[in-house]
């Protein structure tokens, strides 16, 4: 019984697991992001990581390499640096590293965030508007 019941049991358990994935291009979801360029970004201790921005957009999504998370954690361990987070949210220092050496974002800052995976965090940010003429009335 058991045999006979077991592949049943299997593509259930598939077709729950991958039906997450089916969200579609939802703010908030990681497939929004896919066909957004990556920008590269290192942080201090080393660690690699992609960020996408939709263009236009307050927000971008920080994607870690697997390996540079490992590797991450064990330079802050070793080095006994305490991560600053001001949103509380992994992979934050990434995100304002990106803001720092990207002119298109210069001032902005980062507001919110959350943690979709251990690998993928989504942040808002906050950047100062774009000056317009100022127009006075006299009267």
């Amino acid at each position: 019984m058991l045999a006979r019941t077991l592949p049943l049991i299997l593509a259930a358990a598939l077709a729950v697991s991958v039906s997450g994935c089916a969200r579609g291009t939802a703010p908030g979801s990681l497939s929004y992001y896919v066909a957004t360029p990556a920008a590269k970004v290192e942080t201090r201790c080393g660690g690699g990581y992609q960020v996408f921005q939709r263009p236009g957009e307050p927000t971008i999504l920080v994607a870690a390499y697997a390996v540079s998370e490992v590797a991450q954690t064990l330079c802050e361990q070793r080095r006994w640096v305490v991560p600053v987070r001001a949103t509380g949210v992994r992979h934050e220092e990434a995100a304002v590293e990106y803001i720092a050496t990207s002119p298109h974002l210069k001032g902005c800052t980062v507001v919110s965030g959350i943690e979709h995976t251990r690998l993928h965090s989504e942040f808002v940010l906050a950047c100062p508007g774009v000056a317009t003429g100022v127009v006075s009335v006299k009267g």
